[in-house]
């Protein structure tokens, strides 16, 4: 049986706009070469979809060049471990050489020179001739995240987060500097989810403080400009680290993410979550998607459930998080960014989110 989505009858046409759609932001190459290429790619595709902003991402696999080319150039590292990076246990890593510092201007993120690219290609590119440009959406990638590839584990991570957060920070500062509300940031970090999963339960409560104290110190950063943050269960040669059982980590992580963002007096930023890993379908158990009624008021909610091989399934989820949120979600988005995907694969899935979207037209 077809799931539908709930109706308001009492609400007219014009009062009623669909769900935006959220790019998470890579595409397969050679879509991710070029920004414009990008770019172009996504609003060719989107057919009638409102888009959150548009993706300008380079190659999904960024992470695997920053560890393998750029950390070997760095002279206060040495490599502690090679690899291919094939799979979690082939990763290389790094230690800080004895007697020695790294500092955040040797992390090398280079993210404002990839705005500056990618702002570059929307002044060449067709936009419609009505409403405004639309933004530019720029991935940061959490300094937690960072400092456990770099560093190997989380336990070695945490001496030299410090240093990557001040690099990130740096990165956001210049970004909205230089652009402002042009921009959507996205932070991203599997590492939250990845954290909660090897961590025991008991362990949960103070895991939450040191999670959300690290991650609400990137958003503060910039606390006017439009945030996604992007939660995920990790995809490394399309592998996740763990599947998902239910959504208690991460509602347990956003409530406490939203209590400290409002000591700090910042916004709580729209939270891209998925509800499972890769391509594969969403649950359609009710109970998978219990815990989310327990989030807090305020906390917006992008549904990570489209999967273009699994159209009904796909429905069913979205249905699922509406009801346990008890509003419609934010938006509606796949789980992974479309690098993993064919470029047949990522047309279909926009597509699929983009009806979605229509189908769930809200007030």
């Amino acid at each position: 049986m077809t799931a539908h989505a709930p109706t308001q009858t009492h609400a007219r046409d014009h009062d009623r706009h669909p769900l935006p759609v959220h790019l998470v932001g890579s595409l397969p190459r050679p879509l991710c070469d070029d920004p414009a290429t990008a770019m172009g790619w996504f609003l060719r595709h989107r057919g009638d979809a409102h888009l959150t902003a548009l993706p300008s991402d380079r190659d999904p696999r960024w992470i695997i060049d920053w560890l393998t080319h750029h950390l070997s150039t760095v002279p206060s590292l040495e490599q502690v471990r090679g690899g291919e990076s094939r799979g979690y246990d082939d990763m290389p890593y790094y230690r800080v050489r004895p007697g020695q510092r790294l500092c955040a201007e040797e992390v090398g993120l280079s993210r404002v020179e990839q705005a500056e690219a990618a702002f570059a290609a929307l002044d060449r590119l067709p936009l419609p001739r009505t409403g405004d440009a639309p933004r530019v959406q720029v991935g940061i990638p959490n300094a937690l995240d960072l400092s456990v590839f770099a560093f190997g584990s989380m336990d070695a991570a945490r001496q030299w987060l410090p240093t990557m957060q001040t690099a990130v920070v740096h990165e956001v500062t210049e970004l909205v500097a230089r652009w402002g509300d042009r921009l959507q940031l996205q932070l991203e970090t599997p590492a939250v989810l990845v954290a909660y999963h090897l961590t025991p339960r008991q362990a949960w409560p103070a895991l939450t403080a040191d999670l959300t104290r690290q991650v609400a110190g990137v958003l503060a950063a910039a606390p006017l400009t439009r945030w996604v943050l992007h939660l995920c269960y990790g995809d490394l040669e399309h592998v996740p680290v763990f599947t998902p059982t239910d959504l208690e980590p991460p509602v347990l992580f956003l409530n406490g993410l939203a209590d400290v963002m409002a000591e700090r007096g910042a916004p709580m930023p729209t939270v891209h979550l998925p509800v499972t890993s890769g391509d594969s379908p969403p649950p359609t158990d009710p109970a998978f998607y219990e815990a989310l009624r327990r989030l807090r008021d305020g906390v917006e909610v992008i549904a990570g459930v489209v999967a273009e091989d699994h159209p009904e399934e796909t429905r069913e989820g979205l249905r699922l998080v509406a009801e346990a949120l008890g509003r419609p979600p934010a938006g509606v988005a796949a789980a992974c960014g479309y690098g993993r995907r064919s470029e047949e694969a990522a047309a279909a899935n926009l597509g699929l989110a983009a009806g979605l979207a229509r189908e769930w037209s809200v007030r």
